[in-house]
C-alpha cells in the first residue's frame, strides 16, 4: 500500500507500451481506493521518438500532477535512461531494459536491469514487454494486490491477448523472484 505520494516516471521509445503501462498503473491505483494522476509527453520526432508517462499514486488528493524527481524510473532505451537517471530521488529505484541500457553509477539509487523485450519475444510477442515490466515492478515494490493487477490488465487488452498478457505478468513476477533470491533487493 502507498503511504505517501509515489511518483513514477515511465519513459522509452514510442511503441514500447509506456502510455499503456502508465494507464494500467493509474487505473489499478484507483480501483485500489487510491488517487492517481498521469501526465504524458512525446518527443517531436515522427519516427524513433520517445514517450513518457508520469504517474502519481497517493492516498491523498493530488493537487499538482507535475514532478521532476521520481521515486521510481522505468526506462526502456539508453537515450531515455540518460535523460532521466540523474533525476531519481535519493533512495529511489530505477528499472531499466537491460538489453538496451548501459546503466550509469547513481549514488543512493537502487538499479535493476530486466530483459523484458527478449523475454516477451520468447513468449511470442514483443508487445508484452511492458506487461513483463509491470509484473516485475509490482512484485518488487508490492504496490498493488496481484489479482487486481491481473484484473486491470485483462480489462485493457483484446480478449484474444488476455492469456499472453497473463503469461507476461507471471514471467515478470518470476523474474522479480530471481532478483530477490539473489539478494539484489537488500534495503
Amino acid at each position: 500500500m502507498v503511504n505517501k505520494d509515489l511518483k513514477i516516471r515511465l519513459i522509452g521509445a514510442g511503441g514500447h507500451g509506456i502510455l499503456t503501462l502508465g494507464m494500467i498503473l493509474g487505473e489499478t491505483a484507483i480501483k485500489n481506493g487510491l488517487e492517481a494522476s498521469m501526465t504524458i509527453g512525446y518527443s517531436p520526432a515522427q519516427r524513433g521518438g520517445w514517450s513518457r508517462a508520469d504517474v502519481i499514486i497517493s492516498e491523498n488528493r493530488i493537487d499538482y500532477p507535475i514532478f521532476t524527481d521520481p521515486d521510481i524510473l522505468i526506462a526502456t532505451t539508453q537515450e531515455t535512461y540518460d535523460l532521466e537517471y540523474g533525476n531519481v530521488k535519493d533512495g529511489g529505484l530505477i528499472i531499466y531494459e537491460s538489453s538496451l541500457v548501459e546503466p550509469r553509477e547513481v549514488e543512493g539509487v537502487r538499479q535493476i536491469g530486466i530483459n523484458a523485450i527478449e523475454n516477451a519475444i520468447k513468449l511470442g510477442n514483443r508487445i508484452v514487454a511492458n506487461i513483463i515490466i509491470l509484473g516485475f515492478f509490482n512484485e518488487i515494490t508490492k504496490t498493488f494486490p496481484e489479482d487486481l493487477v491481473e484484473e486491470i490488465v485483462a480489462s485493457r487488452v483484446k480478449k484474444k491477448y488476455v492469456d499472453l498478457n497473463m503469461k507476461a505478468l507471471k514471467l515478470g513476477r518470476e523474474m522479480a523472484y530471481e532478483y530477490v533470491g539473489k539478494g539484489v533487493m537488500k534495503g
